[in-house]
């Protein structure tokens, strides 16, 4: 069974060898690659050229910067396998991802999704060895383990995303029938589009490996489009308001508004903790009343002492749990800086 994985690259010139490598070494051998240059200007194209060279397997695109959602659905639009596996240009696959997530495919007949876990590695650009930068795994939230399909699915992908972009092994057939990724959304566009395909009626399988080669390896490094989280947390309430409308239960609507609200408070906290204190209060307070909740009632009163550094300690460490809560402290890399 062929495999068509989809590479979006955009100024990743220096990581592109390192990604398709990992699929050269992956133990199945039947995928074609499909290099999507989103308007790269750092050499892109020559490191390409080379590598559709050397293996006719690798094929490359060319287009003007329109984002990754964008970029993704161009390859989507000439993948030829029966299953579609995304890799971000700075990530690697472990070498028995694609076969791993094969056999469970085969063994669950009605799966349009499997899925697994994660391994991150820090690197911060400096490190030219893959299996050096490797060594520096640093552990992340534990994915909620879902399997099935309808509200089971939606409920958890309303709850919160499970899983990165390279998480899951893909049917073709399903990327199809619920139209790719939303070229609007340039940020967790992956989420969006799980959500989507939950509301299509796909059927969910989590893998349950524990062997790291049977999973992505995603890099964190200073570039990350994840770092900027005031904007994740706007963008995730925006994708929450877009399928508001279209969650089948009051449940469902009233857990995803509830989450909206939390993300508000998010931002809220993050803003007073940056000194624009009019916004952080603002949003603080609307989120307290709008959930009754009187922590962030207070914290939005309270919010001009953050300048005091004792508030600030205190602050930190009510976001650090708010971040544990819903799992997005995978993506908060700070700590790991000077």
């Amino acid at each position: 069974m062929t495999v068509s994985v989809i590479i979006p690259t955009h100024n990743y010139a220096r990581f592109l060898g390192q990604a398709i490598d990992s699929i050269q070494r992956g133990a199945h051998a039947d995928w074609q690659c499909i290099v999507v240059d989103d308007g790269s200007t750092d050499g892109t194209a020559e490191i390409a050229a080379a590598l559709t060279a050397a293996d006719k397997r690798i094929s490359y695109l060319s287009q003007e910067s329109a984002g990754p959602s964008a970029a993704r659905n161009a390859g989507l639009a000439v993948a030829a396998g029966d299953f579609v596996q995304f890799l971000d240009a700075d990530d690697l696959l472990g070498s028995h991802k694609l076969q791993h997530q094969l056999e469970v495919f085969g063994r669950h007949p009605e799966a349009d999704i499997v899925y697994g876990g994660v391994r991150y590695f820090v690197d911060d650009g400096t490190i030219d060895d893959q299996r050096a930068a490797m060594s520096k795994w640093v552990e992340g939230s534990k994915p909620s383990a879902v399997t099935g399909a309808g509200e089971i699915a939606l409920a958890a992908l309303v709850d919160d995303n499970f899983m990165v972009v390279e998480a899951p092994l893909i049917r073709r057939t399903l990327l199809t029938k619920v139209g790719g990724f939303d070229p609007r959304i340039r940020r967790m566009e992956d989420w969006e589009l799980w959500l989507r395909c939950a509301m299509a009626g796909a059927y969910f399988v989590h893998d349950g490996s524990d062997d790291e080669t049977a999973m992505p390896h995603v890099r964190v490094h200073r570039s990350s489009i994840s770092q900027d989280q005031i904007s994740m947390h706007e963008t995730a309430a925006q994708v929450r308001g877009s399928i508001d409308g279209t969650l089948p239960t009051a449940d469902l609507r009233r857990l995803n508004r509830r989450r909206i609200h939390e993300h508000w408070a998010v931002i809220g906290m993050l803003e007073g903790m940056n000194g624009r204190l009019g916004l952080g209060m603002g949003r603080l307070l609307r989120a307290g009343f709008a959930e009754r909740r009187g922590k962030w009632l207070a914290w939005g009163v309270l919010m001009p002492a953050t300048r005091i550094p004792i508030a600030k300690r205190a602050m930190g460490k009510i976001r650090t749990t708010l971040a544990q809560r819903r799992g997005e402290e995978v993506r908060d890399w700070q700590a790991h800086w000077p």
